[in-house]
């Protein structure tokens, strides 16, 4: 944090003059939360470890939360909506907080009931009503990321020691989410929190791969032993690949199984996947296991696709869903008046406008030549004449979304009818999901990944 206490004063002295006021009404405290949220914005210092355990400026427990709320942000990397949707959350619970008479059990839920009426709070309504999620017994899939960090936030307090608040939650604990988002503070870092950027363009910017895809073994082989975290998808696919199945542990042995002509697109998922991960979504187990259908699924139906174009073809049509700030704010599962359905519904996003740009962006930066094919899948055109590969890229995407999706078979009967019209042999739709699930045998997972 910046050491200047003029800001800091100005932004407490605004918490105090809200919290003073004589009206309480929703309405007012609302427009408070969104003044105070505003002004802290505005502050634009950096959230520290130091900042949080050792603070600098004597804040009071709620906007000191507030700080906690925000170093926790960047340690998930949430994308600037659900930052800001994150912030003014956890200002609407201070100022709810600091108007009682006496100290609150549950803040949030609190807060929830106090802006329940307000129809321009339903979004922060979700996340604070979303909170304490132990404690009601709450299921897993129904939790959100957001709410786990307000709630683990809400349990802490600047008048105690620091080390001694962690330890009693460790103790009391009764939920693994907790305990990973404690281990975010647990022990100081190194180094300074430094996120790692989390929008796309940084991606494109960075990218080293037409840079790498030219190297020579050799020099291959010291870049990917200096980097880890990008060795190790190359490791986990020469893996894969040897015969005897076993752990290949050596990058060099690594570049041999997986042969030059296959290494490009090897890179070029590594790297893709690197950048993923470093994103830490919370659904980055959902995503993957969809990704890994749709590769089968481009197996099955563009055989002559080599294995490694198929996965990294995959990795980019599925890249998309990992920068939906929709996601990372959503239950996986949620409960309507007709039962249980999944949040998970790629079909709607590959509809954005921001899917079609992204992709083939992906498609150019890592040299893939199916620009025309996406195009004519994402926009289609009744002017157009659908070729081959983007009817089999089609019927490998809705299959995916039929068989991991549940969703409904009608567009994929449709393009396998297109194809029989075209001369290929006629095969039932049940014959081709029923192959896909041997071979992806994919699964639903209903926990998040934190």
């Amino acid at each position: 944090m910046q050491t200047d206490p003029g800001p800091w004063q100005r932004y407490q002295q605004l918490y105090q003059h809200c919290v003073s006021q004589a009206d309480t009404s929703a309405e007012a405290l609302y427009k408070t939360a969104i003044l105070l949220s505003k002004q802290r914005e505005a502050l634009d210092t950096a959230v520290t470890y130091d900042s949080i355990s050792q603070p600098i400026h004597q804040l009071p427990a709620s906007l000191w939360r507030i700080e906690v709320l925000l170093y926790l942000a960047g340690c998930y990397q949430l994308q600037p909506l659900n930052r800001r949707l994150l912030l003014l959350a956890g200002c609407c619970s201070a100022v709810v907080s600091a108007i009682q008479t006496g100290p609150l059990p549950y803040p949030a839920l609190t807060a929830a009931r106090q802006f329940k009426a307000l129809p321009q709070a339903a979004s922060i309504v979700k996340v604070l009503s979303g909170c304490y999620a132990s404690e009601r017994k709450q299921p897993q899939w129904q939790q959100t990321l957001l709410s786990l960090l307000l709630t683990q936030s809400e349990y802490l307090s600047n008048h105690s020691e620091w080390q001694g608040q962690l330890a009693t939650r460790l103790m009391l604990s009764q939920s693994d989410y907790e305990l990973d988002i404690l281990h975010q503070l647990l022990q100081q870092p190194v180094t300074e929190l430094t996120p790692q950027p989390d929008t796309f363009a940084h991606l494109l910017q960075h990218s080293r791969f037409s840079e790498l895809r030219h190297y020579d073994n050799k020099a291959l082989e010291h870049y990917l032993t200096t980097s880890p975290e990008r060795s190790a998808p190359l490791l986990a696919l020469a893996s894969q690949l040897n015969r005897q199945q076993q752990s290949v542990q050596s990058v060099k042995l690594a570049i041999g199984i997986i042969g030059r002509d296959a290494l490009p697109a090897a890179l070029a998922q590594a790297e893709l996947q690197h950048y993923l991960s470093a994103l830490r979504h919370p659904w980055q187990e959902v995503f993957s296991q969809f990704c890994h259908v749709l590769t089968q699924a481009l197996q099955l139906f563009m055989p002559k696709l080599s294995n490694a174009d198929s996965r990294l073809l995959a990795l980019c049509c599925c890249a998309p869903l990992w920068l939906s700030p929709l996601y990372q704010r959503t239950a996986l599962v949620n409960r309507t008046t007709t039962g249980y359905q999944s949040a998970f519904t790629p079909a709607l996003n590959c509809q954005s406008e921001t899917y079609l740009p992204q992709l083939i962006e992906l498609l150019q930066l890592y040299q893939l030549d199916h620009t025309a094919a996406v195009t004519a899948w994402l926009q289609p055109s009744t002017s157009q004449r659908l070729t081959a590969v983007a009817v089999n890229l089609q019927l490998a995407w809705h299959s995916s979304l039929v068989l991991y999706c549940a969703a409904s078979a009608q567009p994929f009967n449709t393009l396998l009818n297109i194809t029989v019209t075209a001369g290929n042999t006629a095969v039932a739709a049940d014959v081709w999901l029923q192959q896909l699930i041997q071979r992806s045998q994919c699964y639903y997972p209903i926990s998040l990944k934190l």
